[in-house]
Formats: structure tokens, sequence, C-alpha cells
């Protein structure tokens, strides 16, 4: 067993190496770093809490959980222990050794989730690597089939596979739709917006009709599966309407195509369940894990029903896949998330905010629709609730000026508009779990006031935010 003391560093050494900067080693990294940097160097979380500091000592109520991850806070310290101890015996191993913290999760895993999803991959990419593993599991066990079923406004991750299975991302980098044939969209039944033009309550979810046309008509090749966010997220915070999940899933066994779903963002309490699928009463084929699965630690899952075949030993790896550290990290995040009820505590935190909202909707025009549910929230802004046009410019000042009232917001994107791809229009409410009802209070109090400030921009003011983004969005 391994104790925590420096060999060949000191101390003190370390301690500079991690918590010292100087603005000239900020200034080289910003022009080094081939991907863009935001401007807070945020340098500690309040543990087990919804606060973070930056480089300044500016505290801020974090209402993105760092891109919807932390859901059991900052720092958690069960994590934090979990981690520790493993890394007193084992740091690492590679694909093929099974290992105490391996063992132990993949049991977990197959036994927490509705369905006969028994078995699972493990990595240590996140959702995107999942969802290829996903899509390689569904041709091993249909082979031929190499065609995919994807929906509009979806996002599935950044890799050149599944780039072109995301609605957005051909459109939003330079990358040209690296193998799109393999891909065929279906419009994601969107609600607020309605691909046919229809209202929700009377609508017979004819939306179905148009994914059975893509089966039937859309495909050169035969369809291996089809991929799905139970519960969109980058594309509009957008769920699926009562019932529709059901009717993908009976297509989907009618026409022998693997139902997946992408629950990268949906599951470890949320949405107010362990799981959109739990939520919705429909669990899918195969499922898609990452995010709040290691609590901050980096790790994803592939779970797929108990009757599919497996990998080979060549067909599913990576250096450093089966890593223990982030294996005990995801064993201990999975005990805090049920033993601490976040799933309920994101229902009924959930049902308050959302009610909150809902009063907010009646004072200002620029509320176009609320959406939930539990902790993932979406407000869209428009211009009038009429033409419902999306208020990007007015999106981007609300983030700026929540930032500066301590309170950290972040923006979706449902529509594509002629001339800049990333006008993005509906803000995202998707805190820690652990979020006090004070620290929810005030991000409520600070949404207010952003809602009165960009409410009152002039055009003048909208021309100017586009100006900046515009030169923002420029690539160097």
């Amino acid at each position: 067993m391994v104790e925590f003391q420096p060999e060949v560093l000191d101390e003190e050494e370390v301690r500079r190496m991690l918590t010292e900067v100087t603005d000239d080693e900020v200034s080289r990294a910003r022009a080094l770093s081939l991907t863009p940097l935001k401007e807070q160097i945020l340098v500690e979380g309040v543990p087990g809490g919804a606060v973070v500091r930056d480089s300044t000592g500016q505290e801020y109520i974090d209402c993105t959980a760092q891109a919807w991850t932390l859901n059991s806070g900052y720092c958690n310290p069960d994590i934090l222990y979990a981690v520790a101890e493993q890394m007193k015996h084992l740091t690492h191993v590679r694909y093929g050794y099974p290992t105490i913290p391996r063992i132990k999760l993949i049991n977990r895993l197959g036994e927490l989730f509705p369905g006969d999803l028994r078995k699972v991959a493990l990595n240590n990419e996140g959702g995107g690597f999942a969802i290829e593993a996903a899509m390689k599991l569904a041709m091993v066990n249909k082979p031929g089939a190499t065609t995919f079923l994807t929906a509009w406004r979806g996002y599935h991750g950044a890799s050149l596979a599944t780039l072109p299975a995301s609605h957005y991302m051909p459109y939003l980098t330079r990358f040209p739709g690296y193998g799109l044939g393999h891909y065929v969209k279906f419009p994601y039944p969107y609600c607020y917006r309605c691909p046919v033009g229809l209202q929700r309550d009377d609508c017979s979810l004819a939306c179905l009709q148009l994914v059975e046309g893509a089966i039937k008509y859309g495909a050169n090749t035969p369809v291996a599966g089809l991929i799905i966010e139970p519960i969109q997220g980058p594309g509009g915070m957008i769920p699926t309407p009562d019932g529709y999940l059901a009717g993908l899933k009976e297509l989907c066994a009618r026409y022998g195509i693997y139902l997946i779903y992408d629950e990268a963002q949906t599951t470890f309490g949320r949405v107010g369940a362990m799981s959109a699928s739990e939520l919705y009463g429909v669990p899918p084929d195969m499922m898609a894990l990452t995010k709040a699965l290691g609590g901050g630690f980096p790790i994803g899952a592939l779970l797929a029903k108990e009757d599919m075949n497996r990998f080979t030993d060549v067909e599913e790896h990576t250096t450093f896949g089966a890593n223990p550290v982030m294996m005990a990290a995801a064993l201990a995040s999975i005990e805090v998330v049920l033993r601490k009820d976040l799933a309920g505590r994101a229902k009924r935190l959930g049902q308050q905010v959302t009610a909150r909202l809902r009063e907010l909707q009646g004072k200002y025009e620029i509320i176009g629709d609320i959406r939930g549910p539990g902790l993932f929230i979406g407000v869209e802004l428009v211009e009038d609730r009429e033409t419902k046009k999306p208020a990007f410019e007015r999106a981007v000042a609300f983030l700026e000026i929540a930032l500066k009232l301590g309170v950290i917001f972040d923006v979706d994107m449902p529509e594509l508009l002629s001339g800049l791809p990333t006008r993005r229009n509906v803000i995202k409410i998707k805190p820690v779990l652990t979020i006090t009802d004070e620290q929810m209070e005030k991000a409520l109090q600070v949404f207010e006031v952003c809602l009165q400030k960009v409410s009152a921009l002039s055009q003048e003011d909208k021309r100017g935010i586009l100006q900046k983004v515009l030169a923002q969005a420029l690539p160097s």
C-alpha cells in the first residue's frame, strides 16, 4: 500500500505547482491552447456543494454542475475518499485485466436500471465513446446493418464517428459530415415548435409516422439502431411527450432495430429519477452513460440487454478504459446519489423552481417556454410569443449579467438560423443536486434580475452583442 508522500518532488513544490499561477503563464497558455479557454480560472469547489471560487476569490453559485456532471456536488468527500483509498493500492491496468472496482462496478450497473440491461462495457472517454460502443455492438448483433437513425437537434459526441450523428456538429465545426452517409435523420418531438405544425394536446403523436418513414425509405443499407436522447439536452432541453418512447420502442421492435438511449445527461438523479428510462417506464435495448456516473472523474459506460453478443478483445478497448481510480469514483458516486435520495431532491426542488419560473413567465414576455423535469430545466427566451423568434442576443447578455452577479448559467441551441449557426436561446438550470434551498433562491433572484435587464435591451444593444459573438466565433 502506498502512502501519500512525494519522493522526487517536495510538498511545497507540489503545492505551488497546483495552486499558484503567474499572469505570464496564463497569457502563454491562452495563446498556445488549441481549444478556447473561458475567462474565469476556477480553483476551488466547496466540498459537496454548489459553490466554486475563481483565482480572484470570486464565488459563484454554479447552475451547470460543470456540464451536469457534479450531481453530488463539488469535491464530494465520499467520492474523494474512495478515490484516495484506491490510489493507495493500484492506479492503472490495461483494459483486459479485471480489478476489484471494475468487477463491482459492472455488477452494480447491471442491477441499477430498468429492463434487462445487464451487460456492461466501461471506458474513460465518456458519452461519445459509449455511443460508438453501442453502434459497434448493434453491428455485431445485426451483421450487415450499418445505418443508424438519429434525431434532429440530437447531440451524441464530438468524435468523427459521432459528429454526423449529432445534428448541429457538422454545421458548427469545420469537419464536413465524415461518415454522414451512415445516418438518417428524423424530427425530434419538439412540441413548442412542432415539426408537423400540430398542438401537443391533440397531435396523436403524428411525429412517429415520420420516424417510420425514415426507417422505411431513408436508408440505403439495413438499419442497425436508432439513437435518441429520451430528454434532449444540447438541442434545447426538450422532454419527449407521453407515449412517444413507447411508440418508438414498438417501431424498433417491429423493424428489428436496436433502440439506443443516450442518457449522458439524464441519469443519477438529474431528472427526478435514476434515469429517463425509469422516469418514462420505457427501457431501451442499450443505454449510454457518462457525466454524473463518475462524480467528476472521467468515465463512460454502455449497458446492453443480457441476450446480446459480446465484443471480442480487439473490438472495444482503450488504454485507460479499465482505470480502477475512476471506477472507485463511480462506485462511490452511485451510492451517494442513492443514499442521499438525490433523485427525490431533484424532483421536489425541480417542481418548486419550475413553479417559480411560471410565475416569472406571467411577468416577462421574453419567456416563451419552460421545460423540465427535475433539475433538468430549460427556459426558452423569445423576442415575442407569437412569432417565437429566438432571443439569441438577449440570452448572450443574460449569461454575462448572471456571471457578474455570481451565478453560472449556460445556454442551449434549439434553432439553426442563417448567418450564425450558434444562436442559442434556452437558458439551462442544471445545478448540483445538493444545492441548498437558499442558494437556489439566490440563483432565481439573479435569474429575474437578468430577465429585467435583457428585456430592456435596444436594437443597437443587440447588434453590438451579435458583432461581439461573430468576432469571437472566427477561427484563428
